[in-house]
């Protein structure tokens, strides 16, 4: 690539939506808006059955587009800049700049699109979404993926394609999870290009390198891992710094106290193994760094409305 201007259990059971890449059977002078309808907000399609066969028009939209391209490429427009795109490669397109695309080779991999509407009942995750480094005017799109991370980019659009057909309760909150997990990998992949364009304060380093940290713990990939740091003052002493100065800086960068951050990394965890192992809760709770597994029932039920149980058999 290179720029040329510069959820297995989850809500009712909905028809699977048939609609055709934006980029299909558009003419270039004819106008277009593609939409997400109007009673969904996530769609997700393979792009070997929706191939990219034309041009688009140039025209904004009403939701965010993610594409996977593991075959072929060609060349997007966004805005007034343009990319020369080859796959492996992961491309973000926002609600507001015009887009054109003309596809080059056969083409493959997935595409989803959203909405807001995806995270209402999740204010900080929205307020992620909006601030997301690849989503927003101006910020290159595109990204190059290794064979290592076009492998787990696939892996999320396939759990995202399932969670999407599966007609299982909390569909949705699944989906959200894996999206969630898709943004944070993809601003990983996407750091060594935005951070050098942005001069960082001493505070928003000290935040960085709080949320850094505490990424490192995850995934737990064995029932006889264990989370280390689990408190703000756990995190302040490997940061060397006092904790109530550490909670003030990150709540002033990012809107969050250092608690809230840990408390939702952990229950994005506890999701995700509760739905895909078959761990003993127990264990899972050991994992997480709980003393006792009736302490993470508490923490859970408190945080969803379910004990770890009732969530898994859902």
């Amino acid at each position: 690539m290179s720029s040329v201007n510069s959820k297995n259990r989850r809500t009712v059971h909905r028809k699977e939506l048939q609609l055709s890449d934006d980029f299909s059977s558009v003419s270039l002078d004819k106008e277009c808006l593609p939409q997400v309808p109007a009673k969904s907000n996530f769609t997700i399609h393979s792009r070997s059955t929706n191939p990219c066969r034309e041009y688009i028009s140039a025209s904004r939209r009403d939701y965010y587009k993610i594409t996977l391209m593991t075959k072929g490429g060609g060349i997007m427009t966004l805005g007034q800049r343009s990319y020369v795109i080859k796959a492996p490669a992961i491309v973000f397109i926002n609600q507001l700049e015009p887009k054109t695309w003309q596809p080059e080779g056969e083409q493959d991999g997935y595409y989803c699109r959203f909405t807001e509407n995806l995270f209402e009942m999740h204010r900080h995750s929205r307020e992620e979404l909006l601030h997301h480094p690849l989503f927003q005017t101006g910020a290159n799109p595109v990204l190059s993926l290794t064979e290592q991370q076009r492998d787990y980019m696939l892996q999320l659009f396939g759990h995202l394609l399932k969670e999407n057909k599966d007609c299982n309760p909390y569909r949705q909150e699944a989906i959200l999870i894996y999206l969630q997990l898709l943004l944070l990998e993809a601003k990983r992949i996407g750091a060594p290009e935005v951070i050098p364009h942005r001069s960082l304060t001493t505070a928003q380093l000290l935040a960085e390198r709080f949320t850094d940290t505490l990424e490192k713990q995850f995934p737990i990939t064995s029932e006889l891992e264990q989370i280390q740091l689990k408190t703000a003052g756990d995190f302040a002493q490997v940061l060397n710094v006092h904790p109530n100065h550490l909670n003030a800086t990150v709540k002033r960068v990012t809107g969050r106290t250092t608690s809230e951050h840990i408390r939702q990394r952990m229950l994005l965890e506890a999701r995700l193994l509760l739905l895909h192992t078959d761990w003993p809760i127990a264990a899972i709770a050991h994992s997480l760094g709980f003393e006792e597994p009736a302490n993470f029932s508490h923490f859970f039920k408190s945080q969803t409305g379910h004990t770890p149980h009732t969530f898994r058999m859902l």
